[in-house]
């Protein structure tokens, strides 16, 4: 089974993006609301040795934003969990922002907000057939 995190300031996002997950039948998840927290908790899946499958990532939020979290991601536990699929989240449509994502290695894909049930079952079908 999948394993999610979601890293976004957005309250209601991750309510919404709890309940997607719920329903799309997700138990393996977990939330942080800013790039400090994600580290640490990134720290903790280091030491057992068990990372995140998918990561969401918000782009804009105050103090880290998205990029600098990923940069940090990469410097630190990227040797860690090499099959870890980052996708940046985004209510922007900046071809700036696209350009960036390029060129970092874990970024896997950029979507556009709000996450959907069917973004979600697309995205984990596409995974499971690629595991099977």
């Amino acid at each position: 089974m999948l394993r999610f995190f979601l890293l976004d300031d957005d309250e209601l996002s991750n309510e919404l993006v709890t309940y997607i997950f719920e329903s799309a039948g997700v138990t393996r998840y977990d939330i942080r609301t800013s790039g400090e927290e994600a580290l640490q908790f990134l720290e903790s899946c280091r030491q057992i040795n068990q990372f995140p499958d998918i990561m969401f990532v918000d782009i804009n939020m105050p103090g880290m934003n998205g990029f600098e979290f990923v940069t940090e991601y990469e410097n630190r536990y990227r040797l860690h969990s090499m099959s870890t699929r980052v996708i940046l989240l985004t209510n922007s449509v900046l071809s700036s922002e696209k350009k960036l994502a390029k060129e970092y290695e874990s970024i896997f894909d950029f979507w556009n907000k709000p996450l959907t049930p069917e973004m979600l079952t697309g995205l984990i079908r596409k995974i499971n057939g690629a595991t099977n």
